[in-house]
């Protein structure tokens, strides 16, 4: 019997078990994370400082602005950086603080030499914050009335010094939707928000350009954006210095207060994960070369197994079919969807080997990086 077991079986095995974690760890952090929905409202209510960075974002940014300056929360003060917008977001901006008194408006024309934008652009609105907390987000993002105050809530109850909110990724098809359906999977493999809970895993970091709220004196203690001048990925490694310092990080579900459209569609989403993806993994070839086998042999196995002629790499097959099924219908309201993002599944994961492998050959061979209109050579990101 044992005779007949052979390579292929015990790989397909194999393969049945890492989707079984995959799906078991899915499970328990959509049970273990908390709502902000269930967040009390605060009983005192510190001064925060929303800081959202804005360059060439006139498509969206009166719709973002519109919805922080409707929160209910009492007491906040909102500063939007125009990162040398060549287009209508500055007008915009001006056009809405001379309305809102809350909103104070800081306009950047140069970028100085060995700081990316966004980064040179959060340091510039940190400087004329005067709130406790600091909460970092972006351009395009949709917050409900009662975020601010939910968040507030949260810090006060839990004593949380550092908050990542994960936000709703929008989408306009089916296909958009499975891209992004992938990246969420993939960045629940990558990091651990248990983990980052825990002030004594230091390898644990975790967080989202879309909200990160933090003590403005944990903020400081750890050196603010000074010690992200040229990081790509800048909202993760801001979580990473957190940790470092010996701090929690809470992460916390909002689909209902916090929703974002990431990129306008499917190709502009591959672009997106293009930009960061070799820096996320540290400018490593060696890394790449692991997503290249972890692609063949780990999100494209099952479908592939079912092609061979083996009982037990087709029932293999078969049944982790159904736990990227379940792991993907976690959370969704629509199972049919889920389904239909199940077949999509080896289709988005070669387009996402294919956005790391360019993300690479980019950094490695094209000498750097364009994003947002300028060109970041490598060695200013990787120094």
């Amino acid at each position: 019997m044992l005779a007949d077991f052979s390579l292929l079986d015990a790989f397909s095995l194999f393969c049945v078990g890492g989707w079984l974690m995959m799906f078991a760890r899915t499970v328990i952090l959509n049970v273990w994370i908390p709502k902000l929905a269930t967040a009390p409202m605060p009983n005192a209510f510190p001064l925060v400082s929303v800081i959202v960075p804005a360059k060439n974002e006139s498509k969206k940014i009166r719709a973002t602005l519109h919805s922080l300056l409707a929160q209910d929360y009492p007491n906040f003060e909102l500063i939007v950086i125009n990162d040398r917008s060549n287009d209508q977001t500055g007008e915009i901006i001006d056009e809405l603080a001379r309305r809102d008194a809350r909103l104070k408006v800081v306009h950047i024309t140069e970028l100085p030499n060995g700081w990316l934008g966004k980064n040179h652009a959060n340091q510039c609105g940190v400087s004329q914050a005067k709130g406790e907390y600091l909460l970092f987000t972006d351009a395009d993002i949709l917050f409900a009335p009662q975020t601010l105050s939910r968040t507030v809530g949260y810090a006060l109850t839990h004593k949380a010094r550092h908050i990542v909110v994960y936000p709703k990724m929008l989408s306009e098809n089916i296909f958009e939707e499975s891209f992004l359906a992938l990246f969420g999977m993939l960045f629940v493999w990558k990091f651990n928000p248990i983990g980052a809970r825990n002030p004594k895993n230091k390898r644990a970091y975790i967080g989202v350009g879309a909200f990160n709220f933090i003590e403005r004196t944990l903020y400081d203690a750890i050196g603010g954006h000074y010690r992200l001048k040229t990081e790509i990925a800048d909202d993760v490694k801001l979580g990473y210095l957190v940790k470092q310092h010996g701090e929690a990080t809470h992460v916390v579900e909002g689909h209902n207060f916090v929703q974002v459209r990431w990129r306008e569609g499917l190709w502009d989403s591959i672009k997106g994960i293009e930009r960061s993806a070799f820096a996320g993994v540290n400018f490593s070839w060696t890394w790449v070369w692991v997503g290249v086998f972890g692609t063949l042999f780990g999100l494209l196995a099952p479908y592939w197994l079912w092609l061979l002629n083996d009982s037990v790499a087709r029932l293999s097959a078969f049944t982790s079919l159904g736990l990227i099924y379940l792991g993907y219908a976690v959370g969704k309201q629509s199972l049919w969807r889920a389904g239909f993002i199940t077949l999509l599944h080896p289709i988005m994961s070669v387009l996402f080997l294919y956005a790391l492998i360019q993300s690479a050959v980019m950094v490695s061979f094209k000498g750097g990086v364009e994003w947002r209109g300028t060109f970041y050579p490598s060695e200013v990101f990787k120094s």
